[in-house]
């Protein structure tokens, strides 16, 4: 792996560029922090494709413990693996209860490290909750995916206006 140089430049939203040692901040203070930039520095999210395909829960795990700039960068290739509908299996349902469990955590939780990005995911919030079956995700033990959304809709709107523009 090749680490980046940290004077190569982010988005204000840390959406297309791979985040750098320096948006990683005192990661060496929390545990699961560290173990979240032992495993993703200086990847791209392509390069985290098979990790996130294969470990959807662990993945879901790491992205709520990365600072800001990281979690906004690595959630939108979360975002992409779990529509790309690539994984084992045994895994779709986990992978799509995850991804919307993690948006519905970090909005209530952390708002200001996820509304810079949800235009980017609520097409693919809706669609997992609305296709709840075509995940194989029983609702028996994952909870009504359209409930989910209700509650993601209501704290997004509660949030919106207040973290959008935050870098």
């Amino acid at each position: 792996m090749t680490k980046r140089n940290d004077s190569e430049r982010h988005t204000p939203r840390g959406d297309k560029v791979i985040p750098t040692e320096a948006d990683w901040g005192d990661y060496h203070a929390d545990v699961d922090q560290k173990w979240s930039h032992d495993q993703y520095c200086g990847r791209s999210n392509i390069e985290m494709q098979t990790y996130f395909r294969n470990s959807p829960i662990e993945a879901a795990s790491d992205l709520r413990f990365m600072p800001e700039i990281p979690f906004r960068y690595y959630m939108l290739g979360y975002r992409d693996v779990v529509m790309s509908g690539q994984f084992e299996h045994h895994f779709d349902s986990d992978a799509a209860s995850c991804f919307l469990s993690l948006v519905a955590e970090k909005l209530e939780k952390q708002p200001r490290y996820i509304v810079p990005i949800m235009t980017d995911l609520l097409d693919a919030v809706e669609y997992v909750a609305n296709h709840q079956a075509q995940f194989e995700a029983d609702e028996d033990i994952y909870g009504n995916f359209k409930e989910k959304l209700t509650q993601i809709q209501r704290l997004y709107a509660e949030n919106e206006g207040r973290y959008r523009r935050y870098p």
